[in-house]
């Protein structure tokens, strides 16, 4: 059963790869402690959801010292962003949320997913360096690498799906979320 639910989680990846822009981005900073980091991560799913756009919570793998016998996984929260509705403001988007939070990159994968450019977003970071872009012109998935994501365990180069959650579609939802996406990170519960 756990295969089939790798297979779903990959190939419900590469569909909306296929069908729409998609990118991931995080709010975690190593300067933060995990609850801090935990309510920057609410913050910015509250942000995308209110621009409407599909977001699933993954897991972001960096690998420290990479390549060497003291390489050692470091996990964070991540989200693979969706644009459902094809409104074309998802790379903007991303690159703004990813400049608010203080990230060093963002990854934007235009739609048909044959390449993906890892685009720059904080001044201090040395790469890929603010607003310069680096593309990959292939997906590798099922590799390890040094930035990767695993899906139940099994890497790729994208995020693995631990919690989908879709735009509200009720007035409700749609005022809950917005009154989330106005507040500071820090006035997260």
């Amino acid at each position: 059963m756990e295969n089939i639910l790798q297979e779903s989680g990959l190939s419900r990846v590469l569909h909306h790869m296929e069908n729409h822009d998609v990118g991931t981005i995080s709010a975690s900073r190593s300067v933060y402690n995990s609850s801090e980091n935990r309510k920057r991560s609410s913050s910015l799913k509250a942000k995308l959801l209110s621009k409407g756009y599909g977001v699933t919570e993954v897991d972001g793998v960096y690998v420290e010292d990479y390549g060497t016998s003291d390489a050692i996984e470091v996990k964070e929260i991540s989200f693979f962003v969706v644009d459902l509705k094809d409104k074309g403001k998802l790379k903007k988007d991303l690159q703004e949320l990813g400049e608010e939070f203080d990230q060093d990159s963002i990854l934007f994968i235009p739609k048909g997913g044959d390449s993906s450019i890892l685009i720059g977003t904080n001044y201090s970071a040395e790469y890929p360096g603010y607003g310069k872009s680096v593309v990959f012109s292939h997906k590798g998935m099922g590799k390890e690498g040094e930035f990767m994501t695993k899906v139940k365990g099994r890497p790729f180069i994208f995020e693995s799906f631990i919690k989908e959650s879709l735009p509200p579609d009720t007035n409700m939802g749609r005022w809950g979320v917005s009154s989330f996406a106005k507040k500071h990170w820090s006035e997260f519960e």
